[in-house]
């Protein structure tokens, strides 16, 4: 029963959509050959109806299923004109007004009658339905599109890491030709200019110790200044004429200074008090390059008023 059904549904428009394809083959294949090869004249012909018979299915399909139909329906009303057009004119040419009349009928009988089918056979469905519908769509065309976009970035990804990992080798064969290169004029130049091999003891360093003893203005133990002997120290070794002991540390040597420079100048009548003695003090050590803190001058004037006194020094 429900086979029947379809069939009264579908049989006119069928039989009408059949129809208007011939007649427009035909005609469309009349008018070109007077221009053009009946081949070609006829190929162009199948080829445009089976682009309006394409577009007619497709809006059929979509209206069936309730989605938009929006390309397919702009084809089959485009093409519906046209077709009525050239089956008109063919009639004209033809001198027979009945079958321009009757050529440009077909194909809108065939249009009308298809739309009729397809309301016909539409599924009504609810409104509540039809959103349900459209989400599920939205969703899945949601999925396909971030899928997309993933595999896209994968894609991408695997450039960029194939880029890096070409210009990462490419950096390492330039710096091992650099480091050979390098190697190759080091080595050029290496037989070029030649070092002597030495074969003897290098010259002697000038030690530590050494060194202290020249910037004091002594020499060391084993040498004497300018080949003269020494004053001899106990203890200390010989001794420079302005009374500063050979080989004697730089420190020793300036806490030896200011002991005789303090005792200098506290041998005056009178002796000085101690402010004049800590000015003269620092002009003097100041003048003579020597150092010291203000403790080391009181406690020098201390010892040399206790001297002075009799006393005795801690």
């Amino acid at each position: 029963m429900n086979k029947l059904k379809t069939f009264g549904t579908w049989a006119l428009p069928a039989a009408l959509t059949l129809i208007a394809i011939v007649w427009a083959v035909v005609a469309i294949g009349d008018i070109l050959t007077a221009q053009a090869h009946a081949a070609f004249a006829y190929s162009v012909a199948v080829l445009y109806d089976a682009v309006w018979l394409y577009a007619l299915a497709q809006e059929t399909g979509h209206r069936r299923q309730g989605s938009s139909a929006r390309l397919p329906k702009v084809i089959g009303w485009v093409f519906l004109p046209l077709t009525v057009a050239v089956l008109a004119v063919h009639g004209i040419l033809a001198a027979d007004l009945l079958a321009a009349a009757v050529g440009a009928l077909v194909p809108v009988l065939a249009k009308m009658t298809l739309l009729m089918a397809v309301d016909r056979d539409t599924t009504r469905i609810s409104t509540r339905a039809q959103a349900a519908i459209d989400r599920a769509r939205s969703i899945t065309r949601d999925r396909i599109a971030v899928s997309r976009a993933i595999a896209a970035a994968r894609a991408d990804e695997t450039k960029a890491a194939a880029a890096i990992v070409k210009h990462t080798r490419k950096a390492e064969a330039e710096a091992a030709t650099t480091t050979y290169e390098a190697f190759e004029k080091y080595a050029e130049a290496r037989d070029r200019h030649a070092v002597p091999d030495w074969h003897t003891d290098l010259p002697g360093l000038v030690s530590d110790r050494e060194l202290d003893a020249l910037l004091s203005g002594g020499v060391t133990d084993d040498e004497t200044a300018g080949g003269t002997g020494g004053l001899a120290l106990p203890g200390n070794g010989s001794v420079t004429g302005d009374g500063h002991a050979l080989g004697e540390d730089p420190r020793e040597a300036n806490n030896r200074a200011v002991g005789m420079l303090a005792a200098e100048l506290y041998a005056t009548d009178p002796p000085p008090s101690k402010r004049k003695f800590r000015e003269a003090m620092r002009a003097e050590m100041n003048g003579r390059g020597l150092t010291g803190g203000w403790d080391t001058i009181d406690a020098l004037y201390d010892r040399e008023r206790a001297l002075a006194e009799g006393g005795e020094t801690s």
